[in-house]
């Protein structure tokens, strides 16, 4: 006689093999659902269960900042800025130099400071502002030249602890002219352009 099943042995050989996988198959939930608290072991549902959280430093805090365009007036116009804090004077003119928004634009303000001036660093020194440049940054007639360099002081003297400001290109000194159109190489605060300040 051959090893073929009968059709009863091979019926039931089947039907051992569907139960077989029906207790080896995981139930399958359609979502999530709530547990009775007396379901759940003692020591996973102590309430004495202590909780860590570790809350970082918060990341991407600013702080507003005044920097000076000028207005349709040609005098100087007071404009806020948001700069990642802490704002150094190294960050608010960088702000003062990238120039005004489209939007600002479009009102009126504008910047007499080239626009393709770094600001190579800034730095407070007894209380004075030594602000380096790339290059000289003040072009056009002599009053936009005042304006651009009454720019820098204003923005950087409504820094806390600054009260004047000196200016360099590349490291080296540089003369500034003040509102009368003098050349001065001491530091300058908001008395040598108060015929620009805002009204």
């Amino acid at each position: 006689m051959t090893g073929r099943l009968r059709p009863v042995g091979l019926a039931t050989t089947l039907l051992m093999v569907v139960v077989l996988v029906a207790a080896c198959s995981a139930p399958v939930d359609s979502g999530p659902k709530a547990l009775r608290a007396s379901t759940i072991p003692e020591n996973l549902r102590s309430e004495e269960t202590s909780t860590t959280t570790t809350t970082s430093p918060p990341t991407g805090e600013t702080s507003e900042v005044t920097i000076y365009f000028i207005g349709g007036d040609q005098r100087l116009s007071p404009v806020k800025r948001l700069v990642s804090s802490p704002a150094t004077l190294d960050k608010v003119l960088q702000a003062l130099f990238a120039g005004p928004t489209i939007a600002e634009g479009v009102t009126g303000l504008r910047s007499a400071i080239s626009f393709d001036t770094k600001v190579l660093s800034a730095r407070i020194e007894a209380r004075i502002a030594i602000v380096d440049v790339s290059k000289i940054f003040a072009f056009g007639q002599l009053d936009d030249q005042i304006r651009a360099y009454a720019q820098v002081v204003f923005t950087a003297v409504d820094v806390e602890g600054v009260t004047g400001v000196l200016f360099s290109v590349n490291g080296r000194r540089l003369e500034v002219p003040a509102e009368d159109g003098s050349s001065q190489s001491v530091p300058l605060g908001r008395g040598a352009y108060t015929g620009y300040a805002p009204r």
